[in-house]
């Protein structure tokens, strides 16, 4: 089913799981075949998958994109189970198809030059693609594990764990703060709210002025419909969704957005 939005997508199509593995402790990786939607994804989209027809109002549930594989026709998606939906999206078996519908939103403008990625647990979910599409010179991640930690390949990697397991025994933002990212061209930063607040208010003002944002939004429809994923920016509220997930970091109202989020 095609959108009545002029481009040639979102698409809702059918997507067949393939391969499911449990990466941690409550976090999976799936991988899906889905031709349409491989071939037309960006880094920074995200699909809306429909968890269970028989579970609901737990229909869909937004998921990044975190890698494609073109030749095979698929896509990953890397979640943790922290509710009902994504139970049971983890239950799911090798073979079952899925209501998918994406991609969704706007991703990362990829540019040419250095990167840096910057992402804390789950807000690295997406950096995989990324990272096959620009040079990425460095990455700093941080998690509560070593279990937790995604992959992210790298020209540098520095890793923070809340329990010391791994690099750095701290919060990701400890090793922002020792960082020299005004040599990188371009940062991409992903991760909870009061961590992307805590880099943002760190960075100098050319820096920010060259920072995306995959923010973080509760959504339900995915694309504009509902206006429930709406965060609010310097020119006023802006869908995640359709406006975003991925936005100018500069774009955003932080406090507005720490307060809305309070």
């Amino acid at each position: 089913m095609e959108s009545n939005s002029g481009d040639p997508g979102p698409l809702e199509t059918m997507a067949t799981l393939n391969t499911v593995e449990e990466v941690a402790r409550g976090v999976f990786r799936h991988r899906y075949v889905a031709p349409a939607i491989a071939d037309g994804a960006e880094p920074g989209q995200f699909v809306q998958i429909e968890v269970s027809h028989l579970a609901f109002p737990v229909t869909r549930r937004p998921f990044t994109v975190s890698r494609v594989m073109e030749e095979e026709g698929a896509f990953e998606i890397v979640f943790e189970v922290v509710g009902r939906g994504t139970a049971i999206l983890a239950s799911s078996i090798p073979g079952r198809s899925l209501s998918v519908m994406g991609p969704l939103g706007r991703g990362y403008r990829t540019a040419e030059g250095s990167w840096a990625l910057i992402g804390g647990g789950m807000g690295a979910a997406g950096f995989p693609f990324l990272s096959e599409r620009v040079d990425v010179r460095l990455a700093i991640l941080g998690a509560r594990s070593t279990e937790q930690l995604l992959p992210c390949e790298a020209g540098e990697l520095l890793i923070a764990t809340e329990d010391g397991s791994r690099g750095r025994c701290g919060l990701v933002t400890d090793l922002v703060f020792e960082a020299c990212l005004d040599r990188y061209d371009h940062l991409a930063l992903c991760g909870p709210l009061p961590m992307m607040h805590a880099v943002v208010e760190f960075l100098t003002e050319d820096v920010l002025e060259r920072t995306q944002v995959s923010a973080e939004s509760r959504m339900a429809c995915g694309w504009g419909v509902c206006e429930g994923c709406v965060i609010p920016c310097v020119d006023g509220y802006r869908k995640c969704c359709t406006d975003g997930p991925v936005f100018p970091a500069s774009d955003i109202d932080w406090a507005g957005w720490m307060e809305l989020c309070g």
